[in-house]
């Protein structure tokens, strides 16, 4: 008669075998997603090239699919330099801290994407420029692919 032997793995061996057939089981590795913190704004600028700055009471109107928005403000500047805008619109002014000569108006910033847009901008009553835009935004993600900001961003120009 033969003797009989019983085998046993050690605990160790127990527990690396069984880590060894979960992670094969599994068969890919866990790796999780790194994204920075960098900020960024959707909307559209639509910047101002004009020949020259007279003084005057200047009103931008944007009419866009989702209704109108308007700023006004007057040349010279105060000296704060702030207009006065109804909705989302924001007029960008320059040299407040200049000789009035100086002053001028930059242009808007709209802080959405509407995909049209008419921009009338007059001093005193009378019409400067109007012009029709359709903007082409592009997509910006600066922390990455799957990372969190996503804007969309678009830039025009209206020349007088």
């Amino acid at each position: 008669m033969l003797p009989h032997r019983r085998c046993t793995l050690a605990p160790w061996k127990t527990t690396a075998l069984a880590m060894a057939a979960s992670f094969a089981a599994l068969g890919c590795e866990t790796q999780e997603k790194a994204c920075t913190l960098i900020g960024c704004q959707s909307g559209l600028v639509i910047s101002f090239a004009a020949a020259n700055w007279p003084a005057g009471t200047y009103q931008v109107v944007a009419q866009t699919p989702s209704g109108q928005r308007s700023c006004s403000v007057a040349l010279p500047l105060a000296s704060d330099g702030q207009a006065t805008c109804t909705g989302a619109m924001t007029l960008g002014t320059s040299g407040s801290a200049l000789p009035a000569a100086q002053h001028s108006l930059v242009g808007v910033q709209l802080p959405d994407d509407p995909t049209q847009v008419t921009l009338t901008v007059t001093r005193d009553g009378s019409q400067l420029a109007n012009k029709a835009f359709a903007p082409a935004y592009k997509v910006s993600q600066p922390n990455g692919a799957g990372c969190e900001p996503v804007c969309k961003q678009a830039s025009e120009q209206l020349s007088w």
